[in-house]
């Protein structure tokens, strides 16, 4: 089965959101869990010193707007809801970063779902 990407709307609405620390958060919930640590993953671009949550909302962005591939999923917490996922290779020999993003329906607010290594 072949995953969505995303349109160039929904792009630029993930970079609106995610550039704003007023639209953007990565707090858990009870229906939204998060394995948000970006405090584990060196950042390339800070001489390997791990990404912080400025940093790692930064690197989404920056991504987001290199048009780095972002695939469409449906995620289980909450039911129904979809998620956004990219999959970054940082460097050779690491497993990728995983990303997932949640915009909440009424497209105010984004949720930084994961930021870590793939496990997969």
């Amino acid at each position: 089965m072949r995953k969505q990407r995303i349109d160039e709307s929904t792009r630029r609405l993930l970079i609106r959101l995610a550039s704003r620390p007023t639209t953007r958060t990565n707090v858990p919930t009870p229906g939204r869990p998060t394995h948000w640590n970006p405090f584990s993953v060196p950042n390339p671009e800070a001489l390997d010193l791990p990404f912080n949550d400025l940093s790692a909302w930064s690197f989404v962005v920056n991504k987001l707007e290199q048009e780095h591939p972002v695939e469409i999923i449906e995620l289980h917490q909450p039911p129904g809801a979809t998620g956004y996922v990219m999959t970054i290779q940082l460097e050779t020999g690491t497993e990728p970063l995983y990303v997932k993003l949640e915009v909440r329906p009424d497209q105010r607010i984004i949720f930084g779902r994961s930021f870590h290594y793939s496990t997969r």
